[in-house]
């Protein structure tokens, strides 16, 4: 599977597959049902309103505002996902390891123009099955790449209980409440690439994560376990004995 390793701010080097040509085009299949339905709804709005609506504006230029506004406004707020994105466990990320901004995700958006609704896809195809990174024009021009984020071999976040039995394992962290399952799967996805990758590099985004967590929780580092992989594995397991 083609990978990309995003070198973060902190000098840490983090490797990701990229995205599946396959899942990328489910993702965008999932999407325009999304657009398509929410497009009928704004138009029927619009209509019992009683505001009148140029039908040229309705069937030729409406749908190509919408497209760049759905993608724009989707991945915008949810840092990097639209509805087929999330279902299909992709994520946009910028190569420098900073979070994409605003302006990142608005070229994505209006490069889906040339991309995809000008071209019926096959430039971003062309682009994707051609470049080392599997990025389309979009991403090229906004310095970004789709990654996968499900975690490998179809692993989940129940499949840590076989690490020790819940029962037999008392709660030291019940602050880990605050954080999402989305968090606690990026968690688990660290230690997942660390085991399967044990290199310097995975190492260091082990402590990282741990860092992080420690003020997000509020904790004492000197009362947490020492080695990063012991502590994070301790979160996930309370973290399940608390929600599940």
């Amino acid at each position: 599977m083609p990978s990309v390793t995003i070198h973060t701010p902190q000098n840490v080097e983090i490797d990701y597959e990229t995205a599946r040509l396959g899942s990328r085009i489910g993702a965008w299949f999932i999407d325009a049902i999304v657009l398509l339905l929410s497009y009928l709804c704004c138009l029927y709005a619009v209509e019992q309103l009683g505001a009148g609506l140029n039908d040229d504006v309705a069937l030729r230029l409406g749908p190509v505002f919408w497209v760049v506004l759905y993608f724009f406004t989707a991945e915008w707020l949810w840092r990097g996902h639209t509805v087929g994105k999330r279902l299909l466990n992709l994520r946009v990320i910028r190569l420098d390891g900073e979070d994409p901004t605003p302006a990142d995700f608005l070229l994505r958006a209006v490069f889906l123009l040339p991309d995809v609704l000008f071209t019926a896809g096959t430039l971003a195809v062309l682009f994707i099955t051609t470049g080392q990174r599997g990025q389309r024009l979009g991403d090229l021009v906004a310095r970004t790449v789709v990654i996968q984020t499900d975690p490998p071999a179809g692993v989940t976040l129940v499949d840590l209980l076989k690490i020790r039995h819940r029962d037999h394992h008392p709660v030291r962290y019940p602050a880990v409440q605050r954080l999402s399952e989305a968090d606690m799967l990026t968690v688990q996805q660290c230690l997942l690439r660390y085991r399967r990758y044990p290199n310097r590099a995975h190492r260091e985004a082990l402590a990282l994560a741990r860092a992080r967590l420690l003020e997000v929780l509020a904790l004492d580092a000197a009362a947490v376990e020492p080695e990063a992989e012991a502590f994070l594995e301790t979160l996930l397991l309370d973290y399940i004995v608390l929600t599940r």
